[in-house]
């Protein structure tokens, strides 16, 4: 279990360790190189700092005309060996770094789409892509530059203090005592950037899925005169995000004051001191400015590294966020031994069900059916009284709460999901389309599927000849959810998906609902020839459209109330004869 603060936020060590061991680990040969690189541009500047000293002492105080020759060239050969270590651990870092990042969001994406339903429930998709683009960002920078950053600064400082401590220990110790001291409200402001991050990122989240909300729902907006409050709603989160992003400013801004003011005080010190130790001769003009070269060149490796410490803050408080998503396990999974559904009619059964949603919403309540191979079975009642959940408990969306589901006698727990979902095909009323072309709309139901197997399910599916109308037909992007197309369109082209697939059960949720009558009495007829060879379980509000259902289930709260075929639930008199009567009094 991760160690947690009374706050209940997972400590930055232990995040960065998780980081580290999950996703750094496997590209250690690369990070073996950028960190022995690192140690020679450490050395390196540690060397350039030493050189002061004869440069100054052997050939400005004592004009020795032969290190005037000689001393030149080795600082030539130290910034050649300097530049190359830099461009090899800069390339090596950037790589593993990049590297890094891209399997975190592998893995994130990933995890998403084997997720359960639930977690796209429970969080918008504003905040799901927020995890996907900004906090990705955000570890983008803490482990290609922050955490890469923070080693080759480190080494540096190690050597420049090694410089120091050569030419004078005592002011060394004295130096490196007051840059210790610095460090203690940097780290302080570090902290408080993790929480003002974690902040920022939420509302962040929430902005983006009220931005995704208004784009999506623009035709409501304009057609009730709404844009101004949307306007007066996007102006209050930006101003929120200003106001966290402004508090974010002035934690980074105060780092670098205080490293100044102590920065200054050091370097005053120093000067007096060692100008003391000059004077009296117990230190060399150059060793003393060999020193203060090395001191004031090891500010630098300070101050980045307090600047470093914020970025890292800000991308752990994005990696618990990150782990929190990934963390969470799917309920629905494969149990163990489940083997793939072995299909050889396509019978379905319902067996006492019991389903509650999570948070205790009505779901279905003892429902029990037999649904035959090749057979149709359609399922009615108003809205909230079960259909769709009977649908999403057949495709293993939800886990049932008792009973059993079979498909030819096989219980769906003990076979595999994809092999269960891959025996039907679905054609839902809420319209999924793809920002793509027509033909891989299309194709999606069949991946593998030919050119001529795409053309021959539209054809079909009565769509081949608007689709042939479109500017490039078949390879005409249809924009974000299909906008480009209108609602009849966009539903012939699911049922072509579907009808491609060529799966043995069919899954109808009001199928035709979009269509006019024209378009729909074409894809009735097509629908009724592939449902002649398949097993197909049908929800239906326009009764219309099923009276041809070999039976009629009739749910109301969670329960099945009625059940026969169209002409006994008209005789019976229940509630199908008051629905029905209800749709077709004007007739």
């Amino acid at each position: 279990m991760s160690r947690r603060k009374k706050d209940g936020r997972v400590r930055s060590s232990t995040l960065l360790k998780r980081v580290v061991k999950a996703y750094v680990k496997p590209y250690r040969g690369r990070l073996f190189i950028a960190m022995a690189a690192m140690l020679v541009v450490a050395g390196a500047t540690g060397a350039n700092a030493y050189m002061i000293q004869p440069v100054l002492d052997g050939i400005f105080l004592q004009k020795n005309a032969d290190l005037l020759l000689v001393l030149p060239l080795i600082v030539i050969g130290i910034t050649c060996v300097q530049a190359l270590a830099d461009y090899v651990q800069t390339l090596q870092l950037r790589y593993a770094g990049q590297a890094v990042v891209s399997d975190m969001q592998g893995d994130l994406f990933a995890h998403l789409m084997h997720a359960d339903l639930t977690t796209f429930h429970d969080q918008t998709s504003g905040r799901l892509i927020s995890r996907m683009t900004s906090d990705i960002m955000l570890l983008r920078i803490s482990v290609s530059t922050a955490l890469t950053g923070f080693i080759k600064e480190f080494f540096t400082l190690i050597f420049l203090v090694g410089v120091m401590l050569y030419q004078s220990w005592e002011m060394s110790l004295f130096t490196v005592s007051i840059l210790l001291f610095a460090l203690l409200p940097v780290l302080r402001l570090g902290r408080r950037m993790r929480k003002v991050t974690d902040a920022t990122q939420a509302r962040f989240a929430d902005f983006t899925s009220q931005l995704d909300d208004t784009f999506h729902g623009v035709r409501a907006v304009k057609s009730y005169g709404r844009e101004e409050f949307e306007i007066s709603r996007v102006r209050r989160s930006v101003a929120d995000l200003f106001a966290l992003y402004y508090k974010a400013a002035r934690i980074q801004a105060a780092s670098a004051p205080v490293l100044n003011l102590i920065g200054g005080v050091a370097v005053a010190a120093v000067i007096w001191f060692g100008g003391m130790n000059v004077i009296e001769g117990t230190t060399s003009t150059g060793a003393f400015f060999s020193f203060l070269t090395a001191m004031i060149m090891a500010y630098r490796p300070v101050k980045v590294l307090a600047s470093l410490n914020n970025q890292m803050q800000e991308g752990m408080a994005a990696a618990g966020r990150f782990f929190d998503v990934l963390d969470r396990p799917p309920v629905i999974h494969d149990a163990p031994g489940a083997v793939p559904l072995v299909l050889a009619r396509g019978e379905v059964t319902f067996d006492h069900v019991y389903f509650t949603y999570p948070g205790g919403k009505a779901g279905v309540f003892d429902v029990s059916f037999h649904l035959p191979p090749g057979r149709v079975v359609a399922l009615v009642g108003p809205s909230g009284g079960g259909k769709s959940t009977i649908i999403n408990l057949l495709l293993r969306f939800y886990e049932t709460n008792a009973g059993r589901i079979l498909i030819d006698g096989q219980e769906v727990r003990g076979v595999t999901v994809a092999s269960l979902r891959q025996a039907f095909a679905l054609v839902s009323q809420d319209i999924v389309l793809f920002d793509d072309t027509v033909a891989a709309n299309i194709r999606y139901g069949r991946l593998e599927a030919s050119e001529e197997e795409v053309v021959e399910a539209a054809k079909k599916a009565h769509a081949d000849e608007f689709i042939r109308s479109l500017p490039e037909g078949y390879n005409t992007p249809i924009g974000p959810h299909g906008v480009r197309l209108s609602g009849g369109q966009r539903q012939r082209l699911s049922i072509a998906r579907a009808i491609l697939k060529n799966a043995p059960i069919l899954l109808l949720d009001e199928a035709t609902s979009a269509l006019d009558n024209s378009s729909e009495r074409a894809v009735q007829e097509a629908l009724g020839a592939l449902m002649a060879t398949r097993t197909t379980l049908v929800i239906a509000h326009r009764l219309s459209t099923i009276h041809h259902a070999d039976e009629i289930l009739v749910l109301s709260q969670g329960s099945i109330v009625e059940r026969g075929t169209h002409e006994a639930l008209l005789v019976a008199r229940g509630l199908y004869y008051d629905l029905y009567q209800l749709q077709f009094a004007s007739s």
